[in-house]
C-alpha cells in the first residue's frame, strides 16, 4: 500500500514518456489518486509499514549474507503530513503545467514521487536514492522550460546540489557501515538494531549531514542556487520545489541528524545556530531589497525556512511542533504564491516587476483576493496558516535561549514589511501609464488555488491535528536527543 503512494505517480510519469505525453492528464490523476490514498491511510500512521530484502551483503563480510539495502517503508504522522502536502502540490502544479505539455508533466510528477519516496523511506540508502532523484527532474525542468537565464541557473542548482549530496552520501555510507538503522520516528523498523557509534565520528558525521541539509533548506552560505532556480523554473515546477522540495532538508534534521546524532548537535549546535540567525535575517533582508515578485518569494523562502531550522536546533518540544507546522503551512502559501505569480507573469507576457504595477485590485479582483490572501498567510497574520506554527517556534525557541527569540521576531517584522511591499506594489496605487490591461482569473485558474486557499484558512483556525499527527515522530526526537537538549534556558 505505501508503495503505490509514489509508484502511482512514477508510473504516471513513465506512461507519459513512453507514449510521448500524449494523455497529458495521466500526471495529475495518478497524483490525485495516491493523495486519496494517502489521506485514506490517516489512522494508519504509526502503524504503517514496509520491507524486503534489497541488495545482499553476502561476500561482504556480514553474517548470514544479511541485506545491507533494504526495501523499507514507514509512515509516521510526520511522513504522512509531508506526502499528502507533496501529494497535493503535485496534483495541482500538474494542473497549471498541462499547457506545457506531456514531457513537463511527465518530469514535474516524476519530481513528486521522488519527494513521496524520500519522506517514506525508512532505509538510509534508499532515502539517499530518493534524496538524489529529486535532482534529476528539477534539472531537466529548469533546462527544458526554464526562462532565458535557464542554463546557468540549471549549473547552479546541480552544482550546489550535487555538492550536497557527497556530504549525505559520505554520512549514509559511513551509517551503514556501522550498522546504524534509520530511525522510524514513531513507526516500528523492521530490521536490526541500531549499533553505537563510534564517539570520533558522531561530530564529523553531524557535519556532514548538516551540509547537506542547509544545502536543499537553504541556508546560508548555500543558497546561491535559490533566486535563479526559483526565478527561472516554470511557475507550476516553482511551486513543487519551493513547496516540498525545499522541505527535504528540514526532514533529513527530524528524521537523520537529531535522533542519530544528538551529541554532535550538542558538539556544533552554537555553529549552527549561528548560521541559522545571519540566514533568516540575510533572507530577509534581501527579500526587501527584491525588484521582482519570483526573487522576493525565494530569498521569503530562505528566512521562513531558517527560522524553522532554528526552531529544531533548539530540541524544545513546543519548537518542533511549531516547525513541523510551518513546514506544512509554508509548502501551502509558498506553492499557492508561485501559482499566482505564474499567472500574473502570463498575462504581462514576462516577469513581475514590482514597480512596474499597481491597482490590480480594481483589474482583477479575484487575482487580488488570492494574493492578498496568500500573501497574509506569509506574513504570519493569526487566523491564518502561518500564524501557529511561527508562535509555537517563538515560544519555544524563547525558553531556548530569549535572545534568539529577539532575533526570530525580528524576521518576522522583516517579513510583514516585504510581504506588504509586494501586496501594496501589486494590488493598491494607480497603475503605470502603458500597463498591460489584466483578465481576472479564470474558472480553471480559481479551482487551482481553492485547496490550497481553503487548506490555509482551516490549518490557521484550526492547527491542532497536525500537531497532534507529528506527536509520535517529535517525541521519539526529544527522547533520542536526551542530554543533548542540554543548553539555553530550560524548557
Amino acid at each position: 500500500m505505501l508503495t503505490l503512494l509514489w509508484a502511482l505517480p512514477a508510473a504516471a510519469a513513465l506512461a507519459l514518456a513512453l507514449t510521448r505525453g500524449r494523455p497529458v492528464w495521466l500526471g495529475p490523476l495518478c497524483a490525485g489518486a495516491a493523495l486519496v490514498l494517502s489521506v485514506t491511510l490517516w489512522s494508519q500512521a504509526g502503524k504503517a509499514a514496509a520491507w524486503a530484502p534489497w541488495i545482499g551483503a553476502a561476500g561482504l563480510g556480514t553474517p548470514h549474507g544479511a541485506a545491507i539495502v533494504s526495501y523499507r517503508l514507514g509512515l509516521s504522522g510526520l511522513s504522512l503530513l509531508l506526502v499528502a502536502l507533496t501529494l497535493l502540490i503535485t496534483t495541482v502544479a500538474g494542473l497549471a503545467g498541462l499547457r506545457l505539455g506531456g514531457a513537463f508533466v511527465a518530469w514535474l510528477t516524476m519530481l513528486g514521487a521522488a519527494a513521496t519516496g524520500m519522506f517514506l523511506a525508512r532505509d538510509l540508502v534508499l532515502f539517499y536514492i530518493f534524496w538524489e532523484l529529486m535532482l534529476v527532474p528539477t534539472y531537466f525542468l529548469l533546462v527544458g522550460w526554464g526562462g532565458p537565464g535557464r542554463r546557468a541557473a540549471a549549473w547552479r542548482f546541480l552544482i550546489y546540489n550535487v555538492g550536497g549530496s557527497v556530504f549525505l552520501l559520505l554520512a549514509v555510507a559511513a551509517l551503514t557501515a556501522f550498522g546504524v538503522v534509520m530511525p522510524g520516528l514513531g513507526v516500528a523498523v523492521l530490521g536490526a538494531a541500531s549499533h553505537t557509534l563510534p564517539a570520533a565520528a558522531v561530530g564529523p558525521l553531524a557535519i556532514a549531514l548538516f551540509i547537506a541539509f542547509a544545502v536543499k533548506t537553504p541556508l546560508w552560505p548555500a543558497q546561491g542556487w535559490v533566486a535563479d532556480t526559483y526565478s527561472e523554473l516554470p511557475a507550476p515546477a516553482a511551486a513543487l520545489v519551493a513547496g516540498v522540495q525545499s522541505k527535504a532538508g528540514l526532514y533529513g534534521m527530524l528524521a537523520l541528524l537529531l535522533p542519530l546524532l544528538p551529541g554532535g548537535v550538542a558538539a556544533f549546535r552554537g555553529w549552527f545556530i549561528a548560521l541559522c540567525v545571519v540566514s533568516l535575517l540575510y533572507g530577509a533582508f534581501c527579500a526587501l531589497a527584491a525588484t521582482d515578485a519570483r526573487r522576493l518569494l525565494a530569498y521569503s523562502s530562505v528566512s521562513h525556512l531558517s527560522l524553522v531550522m532554528l526552531a529544531f536546533l533548539t530540541l524544545r518540544q513546543g519548537a518542533l511542533y511549531g516547525g513541523v507546522l510551518q513546514m506544512v503551512a509554508h509548502g501551502l502559501f509558498t506553492a499557492g504564491l508561485f501559482l499566482l505569480v505564474g499567472m500574473l507573469e502570463s498575462r504581462l507576457g514576462g516577469p513581475v516587476r514590482l514597480a512596474q504595477l499597481g491597482g490590480l485590485a480594481r483589474r482583477a479582483p479575484a487575482l487580488a483576493g488570492g494574493l492578498m490572501l496568500l500573501g497574509m498567510a506569509a506574513l504570519g497574520l493569526p487566523g491564518l496558516a502561518g500564524f501557529p506554527g511561527e508562535l509555537m517556534m517563538l515560544v519555544g525557541i524563547y525558553r531556548y535561549a530569549p535572545w534568539l527569540a529577539v532575533v526570530g521576531a525580528l524576521s518576522l517584522v522583516l517579513a510583514a514589511a516585504y510581504v506588504l511591499r509586494l501586496i501594496q506594489s501589486v494590488l493598491h496605487g494607480q497603475a503605470p501609464a502603458g500597463a498591460a490591461t489584466l483578465g481576472d482569473l479564470r474558472a480553471g485558474e480559481r479551482w487551482l488555488l481553492v485547496p490550497l486557499a481553503l487548506l490555509v484558512l482551516l490549518i490557521g483556525l484550526f492547527p491542532q491535528p497536525i500537531p497532534a499527527r507529528a506527536a509520535g515522530a517529535v517525541r521519539a526526537i526529544v527522547r533520542a536527543a536526551g542530554p543533548a537538549r542540554q543548553g539555553g534556558t530550560a524548557a
